[in-house]
């Protein structure tokens, strides 16, 4: 437990991980501020415009054709919530269609805004992680630490568990901040309810969020430990994110259900469907894609695999390597 304070207190007395995490929250605000600003509220005439207009269209030949459809077959139109006769409104053009920004709706946000945060989240926990063991590689104090406590294996654990700790806090406190933004404004802008266990999913995925941020802040510790230079790791990290998946999905197309991006899609909205089309085909059956299903449990495995290899190798090379 004291060596966890003391790698604690190492970690937040460097400013370049201090650095990082202040831009973590900047870019959260920043995050919240822009979707206010771009959902903010419209005026009494904007609003009255968008109700003429979508008025207006309703009476076409078109929409109203879909009308009569639908009073004839609601059950054609179940896709679009149509249950009955006297639902048939629906299908008729919505006035927000024709707003000139759409109104603050923090479910339509839930599909795309965790999933964004999550991944900037995971980025900056990686660059903590290899920032703070990187420094010490560089400033030679890893071999003066091993002087007062010389069993590696210690050490070594107490890093990691400060990093992912950090990185896990971080995440949590990022993300909360941001959706607790959004959903005091829509609050105080909207008198509609959200739905119901609406803001415990969005608990359980801030969970998963700060999950994730912890297994990379360990996934940048344990390759920085093993190749001790910080610059080694961020040019990895960019070489993968940028032409990695790329190359890899142009020479291997089954390699889909293995690329870090679909697991961690399907890590934060709890199953991600692949489509996968054929490379060549000349007919309708062989040109059909096939889906991968990736769900919660198989990112699960996957991230855990891959720090359980990431960290048994780190610690392997941390207590048989000569520390300067």
């Amino acid at each position: 437990m004291r060596l966890l304070l003391v790698e604690l207190s190492r970690l937040r007395s460097r400013r370049a991980i201090m650095v990082l995490m202040a831009g973590a929250f900047l870019v959260g605000a920043l995050v919240a501020g822009a979707t206010l600003w771009e959902h903010r509220p419209l005026d009494d005439a904007a609003i009255a415009s968008g109700e003429e207009f979508a008025a207006r269209e309703a009476q076409q030949p078109y929409f109203q054709r879909i009308y009569r459809r639908c009073q004839e077959n609601p059950a054609q139109f179940s896709e679009r919530g149509v249950a009955t006769v006297s639902d048939c409104e629906m299908v008729l053009p919505d006035p927000a269609w024709y707003l000139e920004r759409q109104p603050l709706d923090p479910v339509d946000l839930s599909g795309q805004l965790p999933l964004v945060l999550t991944l900037f989240l995971g980025v900056i926990a990686v660059l903590v992680g290899a920032t703070m063991i990187g420094a010490e590689w560089s400033a030679g104090s890893v071999g003066t630490q091993l002087l007062f406590e010389p069993r590696r294996p210690l050490v070594w654990t107490a890093k990691a568990i400060a990093i992912a700790v950090s990185a896990a806090v971080m995440a949590a406190v990022v993300f909360a901040f941001v959706w607790l933004v959004i959903l005091g404004a829509y609050t105080a802008w909207s008198d509609d309810a959200l739905p119901a266990g609406f803001v415990g999913d969005l608990g359980e995925t801030g969970l998963r969020a700060a999950a994730f941020a912890a297994v990379a802040g360990l996934a940048g510790y344990a390759v920085t430990v093993a190749v001790r230079h910080t610059v080694v790791v961020v040019g990895l990290m960019l070489a993968y994110s940028v032409i990695g998946e790329g190359l890899l999905r142009s020479l291997f197309p089954s390699v889909e259900r293995y690329l870090v991006s679909n697991n961690a899609v399907a890590w934060i909205d709890k199953s991600h469907t692949i489509v996968v089309y054929p490379q060549d085909c000349f007919d309708d059956v062989s040109c059909r894609p096939d889906k991968i299903v990736l769900e919660l449990l198989d990112a699960a495995v996957y991230f855990g695999g891959i720090t359980a290899v990431l960290l048994t190798a780190s610690l392997f090379v941390f207590s048989t390597r000569d520390v300067p």
